[in-house]
């Protein structure tokens, strides 16, 4: 007797995964091309694929589980994230699959096949980035189960999205650099790529920058790279007679950067700045406390499982909604007239 042909032999033949195989089966062909269909239809028949019925059933049920994919959850933000999601499962008494992508978008795609193939009700990513092109590819791969799109943006994703209101704290910041005398700033990012944050963050900079007396420039690093301590301490001894501040993206960019002035002797300390987007909890412990902007990651975590819920379980319908988290600015002594920033 020959083996018994399966979903994933279907797939494998036609060349596409074994989601989009389980939703033409169940009759969803949302974002599914009439090639597609086809060639599936045509691949069933040749091969003598016969669904079983049983499992089609049962997959239609709530599976009373939502899974979430984090870019790297060796971040401290992420954690926070996923406090908050968690939080709000619990109270649903919904069970949390969690995955993480490590910064790799390939894994991140495999993650959000695993979670869909595991027939979770609803799914949170927390992207590591993408285009247009990846999300249709999300789009195609999510079908009709609910998902929810946490801290990053996809340009053309068809999900709710949650996020911080990045472009109106990071003006804020600005501001109140410009009111305390600062007369140069360097925003410190890793690389900026397809990740949304980054890029709202640069231009909101690049744009309260233009046309005023103060300067600036990014330093975009790559976290692979060793130089940022040797391009930080060109950036201070060109600018030494103006008051420079440093804006760290994240955490971990607050801390490469904390680093490379330890490393810079024989610089005045009092005439450089600090400050990042980072959580308050962190921040104030750093010397006499860095100036930050938290962004309420528990909120937004809470937010997004909130919005997913609403649709997988409460029976939301209508456009993809666009939530934005109020982040909070929180000022130390980092931005003092006379700073001296100290680990």
């Amino acid at each position: 007797m020959g083996k018994k042909v399966g979903i994933a032999d279907v797939a494998r033949a036609v060349g596409v995964s074994k989601t989009t195989v389980s939703r033409y089966l169940h009759g969803d062909f949302t974002s599914m091309s009439s090639d597609t269909r086809v060639r599936i239809q045509q691949t069933i028949g040749s091969l003598g694929y016969r669904p079983n019925k049983l499992a089609q059933g049962l997959k239609s049920r709530s599976s009373h589980s939502i899974g979430v994919t984090i870019a790297d959850i060796g971040n401290p933000f992420s954690s926070l994230l996923l406090k908050g999601v968690q939080a709000e499962c619990r109270a649903r008494h919904i069970q949390l699959l969690v995955c993480d992508s490590t910064n790799s978008q390939d894994i991140e795609l495999h993650n959000v096949e695993s979670l869909i193939d595991a027939q979770v009700d609803g799914v949170i990513i927390n992207t590591v980035g993408g285009d247009a092109a990846r999300a249709a590819q999300y789009g195609q791969i999510v079908g009709r189960t609910p998902a929810v799109l946490l801290d990053r943006t996809i340009p053309g994703a068809a999900f709710d999205t949650v996020c911080t209101n990045n472009g109106q704290i990071t003006r804020a910041m600005m501001e109140h650099l410009e009111h305390q005398g600062f007369t140069y700033i360097a925003y410190v990012t890793h690389d900026v790529q397809n990740i949304s944050t980054r890029t709202r963050r640069l231009n909101t900079v690049a744009q309260f920058l233009r046309g005023r007396s103060i300067g600036g420039e990014a330093l975009i690093y790559s976290a692979d790279s060793d130089d940022l301590g040797q391009r930080i301490r060109a950036l201070l001894d060109k600018h030494l007679d103006e008051r420079v501040c440093l804006f760290a993206n994240n955490e971990e960019s607050l801390a490469d950067v904390l680093d490379a002035l330890a490393a810079c002797n024989g610089i005045e300390r009092s005439r450089i700045g600090v400050c990042a987007f980072a959580s308050e909890n962190n921040a104030r412990f750093f010397g006499h406390g860095i100036t930050c902007i938290d962004q309420n990651p528990l909120s937004m975590g809470r937010q997004a499982m909130l919005a997913l819920a609403s649709r997988a379980y409460d029976g939301e319908q209508g456009e993809p909604r666009y939530m934005e988290i109020e982040a909070t600015l929180h000022i130390h002594h980092s931005t003092d007239n006379n700073a001296a920033v100290l680990r």
